[in-house]
């Protein structure tokens, strides 16, 4: 499958658009294809997982590998989208790709999500099942990555 995503920037910070939901916006035109491609790339949990590795440097998609318990293959599968849609940078290190984040779309892409969070899923129990979330505090609890595949 190839993947193709145009870039989209997120520039608005919390003070700027906090006043601008408070007063409404005008929303600029998009390409609905444009938000479908960024917002399904981001709908799996191993590439969520593999963000969540990322966070606090770039790695070997060895390292990624390990990190997550899965094989290479399925991790270079899930960093196509990724890197099509620049929440993911790639830069040659020596044989290998360092992988990093593209901070640029991801930090104002984590703002949102916790705005979302604190104010609609506050405790996360509107937002996730109590079984879901039960199991979801646990393993937060143990510091471990969860990934389940449909």
């Amino acid at each position: 499958m190839h993947y193709v995503c145009w870039r989209i920037h997120i520039g608005l910070r919390k003070p700027m658009w906090n006043t601008l939901l408070e007063v409404g916006i005008e929303m600029e035109p998009f390409s609905n294809e444009a938000y479908y491609l960024l917002f399904s790339s981001l709908a799996n949990r191993t590439r969520l997982a593999l963000i969540d590795v990322l966070k606090d440097e770039p790695k070997t998609t060895t390292e990624i590998s390990e990190a997550l318990e899965q094989q290479e293959e399925t991790i270079a599968d899930n960093l196509k989208p990724l890197l099509s849609c620049m929440i993911v940078n790639s830069q040659k290190s020596g044989k290998e790709h360092l992988y990093s984040l593209n901070k640029e779309i991801v930090e104002p892409l984590s703002e949102i999500l916790s705005f979302h969070v604190n104010k609609y899923c506050p405790g996360l129990e509107k937002c996730i099942p109590p079984q879901k979330l039960k199991e979801y505090m646990k393993l937060e609890a143990a510091k471990k990555t969860y990934i389940e595949h449909e």
